[in-house]
């Protein structure tokens, strides 16, 4: 090993340099603090005060992914109060309900999905649970309300559960498509029909009576052969509520106006305004910002103004962890999408912000020379941040980071990136919802551009490992048969290739180990190709022609994405979900270096300094 395990394991939080906690042995785990706190948007909207005027305006917030939180901030004086949800649950949006109460669609819980409220006239009582309404369900996305009923569409087997807000009935009504799993958004029209698109193996819009319980789709068979929604948009179905009461969605012969369970087509200078509630002065909200503002416009003069507020942000939960050129780690945070610092000299923690135009996660973070490239979901998004230069976010050759944009085709969960030959960055990608078949696409930095693109490069297969050998000139990929989300996997078992860039052609591909679903990474040691392999698999293949020269097994745990690298010691090293692991090029020995108290959520950080790896909200260092 390199470093002896620890006989006594201890956690401690570096603050300044680590001396100022106590002395960092070899050996041993290092607590290195929560390097972001901030939470997401999830939902924002006027509504009631005590008295049910509608002069306060809520916002749902979301951290962690399992800690939600309601802002009520008063829109006359500025006053803000936050009322905390449970942990271990999240929440994706909020409504005013018929009975002038704040209803959350929340998740987590075990009995599947549950809506929460806060009623503004009983402040005191907070936010709390109301209902459990949707067993089995995963997510539940949107709300939607009529004159005593609220409705929500979920993930899981997209159904739309229903609350009655008088009686305290609950129905859920699905089954709409044969192999539906998302169905999102959801709406009421004007007539009290119930709207909402399902997904994502195949796409539909399906109307839902109510009082019947009876459903169809509106769709024709000619829009069938077709998209419901333009590329990268990031629900099921493009839809919006009018100021005239009916709801508006477009399907790939344009717009269509919904109105007592049918699809009429409309010209798009037919389609009214977004319908947004206002408050008592007639102003409607319109940015709501997670950075600590908000504007409302009055929608007849167009003046808009601005108003500052302050929130308390708790931990965010570490999504990926990797070293940068100027020897500090990097990471995300996943919901919010948050990009980070740690500074292994004095233990300073900076939450540097989002680095692109979406708001899911980092995949992604390359060293390239004195930059880092990083891409993100959804859609793989590609930005460029020169960690020298003060961070001023935007698209314009100046920027830091300049964000490039969503790479397209075949790309949007961007697992693998590597600097490739000519410099050159190759980017491996799951593809969108509903599809099979990602891509492996080529960027030319000084270019600005996209060079290359390989859709389907392994058919059906998505490609979520990368990796370059300069002795061979081959760029390794290795596969997963599962694609986006709702979509069945068609290829039997994952496989590794090798990419000759000249000639653009792969010259071998192998099955590391049968049956497998899919490769999570690659490197390259002493002379060989070094994969590890979804669940506790850990191959060994000669580069040039792929034989499979070793199969083994982690010492215990299963393997991450992205989480295996070689060292300067020419060692390889990876992560498990509970413990680092060390392969020996020459020997082919997998051994256990060290295990620590807390679960292994993501990675991975491989320096002179130790591994460093993300467990919960925290970063963590693993000392020589």
């Amino acid at each position: 090993m390199t470093a002896p395990l620890c006989a006594v394991r201890m956690a401690i939080v570096c603050i300044g340099v680590c001396a100022a906690a106590r002395v960092c042995h070899a050996g041993e785990f290092v607590d290195l603090g929560v390097p972001v706190r901030h939470a997401q948007v999830m939902n924002a909207m006027v509504g009631p005060d005590a008295e049910g005027h509608d002069t306060q305006v809520y916002a749902l917030m979301l951290s962690a992914g399992k800690l939600f939180f309601l802002l009520q901030i008063d829109a006359q004086t500025g006053e803000v109060n936050q009322y905390e949800g449970a942990e271990g649950f999240g929440a994706w949006h909020s409504i005013v309900g018929p009975d002038d109460r704040i209803y959350v669609a929340a998740y987590g819980g075990e009995k599947g999905c549950s809506l929460w409220v806060f009623d503004p006239a009983q402040a005191e009582q907070g936010l709390h649970h109301e209902v459990d309404w949707a067993p089995g369900e995963t997510i539940c996305w949107k709300l939607a309300a009529d004159e005593d009923t609220i409705y929500g569409c979920t993930y899981g087997h997209a159904t739309v559960p229903a609350y009655n807000t008088r009686t305290g009935e609950i129905k859920q009504y699905g089954g709409f498509t044969p192999t539906g799993q998302y169905a999102r958004p959801v709406f009421v029209g004007a007539e009290g029909w119930v709207y909402t698109a399902v997904g994502t193996a195949e796409w539909d819009m399906i109307a839902l009576n109510p009082r019947t319980g009876e459903f169809h789709s509106v769709r024709t068979p000619e829009q069938k052969q077709g998209p419901m929604l333009p590329p990268g948009h990031d629900a099921w179905g493009r839809m919006f509520p009018g100021q005239d009461g009916h709801i508006y969605y477009w399907d790939n012969d344009g717009w269509h106006r919904l109105v007592g369970g049918k699809s009429i087509a409309v010209a798009d200078s037919e389609l009214p305004a977004w319908y947004k509630r206002p408050l008592t002065d007639g102003r409607v909200l319109g940015v709501f910002s997670d950075s600590g503002y908000y504007t409302l416009v009055d929608r007849a003069s167009s003046q808009i103004t601005r108003y500052e507020f302050e929130y308390q942000a708790p931990g965010s939960t570490l999504f990926m962890v990797a070293a940068g050129p100027d020897g500090a780690i990097y990471g995300s945070s996943i919901i919010p999408l948050q990009m980070f610092r740690h500074d292994p000299r004095t233990g300073e923690n900076t939450k540097l912000g989002n680095p692109t135009r979406v708001g899911g996660e980092i995949y992604s973070i390359l060293p390239h020379g004195q930059q880092m490239v990083i891409a993100a979901y959804p859609g793989a998004y590609l930005s460029v941040y020169d960690p020298a230069k003060p961070w001023i976010f935007g698209t314009e050759p100046e920027s830091n980071p300049r964000g490039y944009g969503q790479l397209g085709d075949g790309h949007h969960r961007p697992q693998a990136m590597i600097a490739g030959p000519e410099g050159r960055v190759y980017v491996g990608s799951i593809p969108d919802y509903g599809q099979l078949g990602g891509a492996m696409g080529v960027f030319d930095l000084e270019r600005w551009e996209l060079v290359e693109n390989y859709r389907n490069l392994i058919p059906a297969q998505s490609i979520p490992a990368l990796a370059y050998d300069p002795v061979t000139g081959l760029v390794f990929g290795g596969t997963s048969i599962h694609g986006g989300g709702g979509s069945t996997p068609t290829a039997k078992e994952a496989l590794i290739y090798a990419w000759d860039p000249a000639a653009k052609e792969i010259v071998w591909q192998t099955v590391p180990v049968p049956g497998s679903q899919g490769v999570t990474g690659l490197t390259l040691a002493g002379g060989k190709l070094f994969a590890s392999v979804r669940g506790n698999s850990i191959c060994a293949l000669d580069p040039a022609t792929g034989e499979l020269l070793s199969t083994g097994t982690v010492p215990r745990g299963w393997v991450h994405y992205a989480a295996i690298g070689t060292h300067s010691d020419g060692m390889v090293y990876g992560l498990t979900g509970e413990c680092i692991y060390r392969v020996d090029p020459a020997t082919y020995e997998i051994t256990e270096v060290a295990a620590p108290d807390t679960s292994i959520k993501c990675g991975f950080a491989l320096t002179d300094d130790g591994v460093y790896f993300g467990s919960g909200t925290n970063l963590w260092l693993y000392r020589w």
